[in-house]
C-alpha cells in the first residue's frame, strides 16, 4: 500500500481545484482498510473517501487522509445484486440493462461511482437510485466494524441520506433489487417532452430506448465534466411545503412541480431568470447550456467557487426570497 503526501485534488475532483490533501491512498481490497485506518489513528487524521470526485468541493488544504475508492465487482446473491462502491455508475447502469435488469435506465450518463450514488441519493428524469437499493454494507471506521444497513436505515431523502452527515460510514457495496420486467417510467416533462418530440409510440418504447434517449438528453444539455471541469447540478432544485408556497408571490411563468404536500421550484429557471446563465467571472461561471451547471475555466480555489455561487444565491433570494441551496459536498 502506497501512501503519497500533499496529493492536487485538481487530480481527485472533476472541478480540478487547487487545493491538496495531506495524505492520499488508493483501496483496492477491503483487506486493505485496517491498514488506512491504522495509518490515520496513529497520526490523529480524518480520513475521507472519494470515488470519482464529482460531487464535491474541496474549499481549503484537507489535513488528512483521502482514500481513493478502487473496490471492483458485481455479483448476483438471489434475485439481488451486489455492486463493489468503486464500480462506475454509468457503466453498471449499461450492465443492467445488457442484462436484463431494470430500473435504472433513467439514470444513465450522471457522472460517479457506485458508492457515491446513495450519498446524494442521485436522482434522474423522474427516478432516484434509493427506489431501487435492498441495503449498503458500510465500514464504521469509529467501531472499525463492517455494518450492513437496509435501505430505511439509510434515511434517504431529496439529494441526501444518512451518509452525507455520517463520515465515518465508509460504503463497501449497494445491494440494488432491480426490476425483472420493464416498466418504462416517462412522467418526467422533458423525458415525456423529448419522446413526443421524437414521434415514438410511448406502447412501444422499451428500457433501452429510455436510456439512450436519456443519454441523448444529457449529452446536450449538459457540458461534459472531462471537457468543462464541473459536478453536474450545484443547486439543488427547491422543495417547500404547499402552506410556504402559498405565501409567496411568484410570477405564474415560474415552473413548479406539486408533489402530495410539497412543491419543487426550478432552481435552473431562477437561476436564469436572473441573468445568470453563461456568466464568468475570473475563473469561474454558470454554463451556457444549463444554468445548473457550474464550470471552472481554469485552476481556481475552492474558495472563488463558493464566493460566486453565494453571489448568485444572494442575487435569487433578493429576487423572490428564495434561497438556493448547494447541491455537492463541501470538504
Amino acid at each position: 500500500m502506497k501512501i503519497i503526501q500533499d496529493y492536487p485534488f485538481a487530480k481527485l475532483c472533476s472541478l480540478k481545484t487547487k487545493e491538496k490533501a495531506s495524505f492520499y491512498v488508493e483501496l483496492s481490497d477491503t483487506d486493505q482498510i485496517e491498514e488506512i485506518l491504522s495509518f490515520s489513528k496513529q497520526r490523529n487524521l480524518p480520513l475521507m473517501v472519494l470515488g470519482e470526485g464529482t460531487n464535491i468541493v474541496p474549499t481549503k488544504h484537507f489535513e488528512g487522509l483521502i482514500v481513493k475508492n478502487k473496490l471492483l465487482g458485481i455479483k448476483q446473491i438471489d434475485d439481488n445484486f451486489v455492486v463493489s462502491s468503486g464500480e462506475n455508475w454509468h457503466d453498471f447502469v449499461k450492465w443492467t440493462i445488457a442484462n436484463n435488469q431494470y430500473g435504472l435506465e433513467n439514470l444513465a450518463l450522471i457522472p460517479g461511482s457506485v458508492g457515491a450514488g446513495p450519498l446524494q441519493n442521485i436522482g434522474a428524469y423522474g427516478s432516484e437510485i434509493s427506489d431501487f437499493i435492498k441495503e449498503i454494507s458500510v465500514f464504521n471506521t469509529s467501531t472499525g466494524s463492517i455494518e450492513v444497513l437496509d435501505n430505511k436505515d439509510c434515511e434517504f431523502g431529496y439529494r441526501t441520506s444518512k451518509f452525507k452527515n455520517s463520515p465515518e460510514l465508509v460504503i463497501l457495496s449497494v445491494t440494488f433489487n432491480l426490476l425483472k420486467e420493464q416498466k418504462i417510467n416517462i412522467s418526467y416533462d422533458s423525458l415525456y417532452e423529448e419522446i413526443k418530440k421524437r414521434k415514438i409510440d410511448e406502447d412501444e418504447l422499451s428500457s433501452k430506448d429510455i436510456f439512450k434517449i436519456v443519454c441523448d438528453i444529457r449529452t446536450r444539455v449538459l457540458p461534459d465534466h472531462v471537457e468543462y471541469p464541473n459536478v453536474g447540478s450545484f443547486f439543488k432544485n427547491i422543495i417547500i411545503d404547499k402552506e410556504e408556497f402559498n405565501k409567496l408571490n411568484l410570477s405564474s411563468d415560474v415552473p413548479v412541480f406539486i408533489n402530495d404536500n410539497h412543491v419543487k421550484i426550478s432552481s435552473a429557471f431562477l437561476i436564469e431568470k436572473a441573468g445568470w446563465k453563461g456568466v464568468r467571472q475570473g475563473g469561474v461561471g454558470i454554463s451556457n447550456q444549463h444554468s445548473l451547471v457550474l464550470i471552472t475555466y481554469e485552476d481556481v480555489f475552492g474558495a472563488e467557487i463558493l464566493s460566486f455561487a453565494q453571489e448568485i444565491i444572494r442575487d435569487v433570494f433578493s429576487s423572490n426570497g428564495l434561497k438556493l441551496e448547494i447541491e455537492p459536498t463541501l470538504i
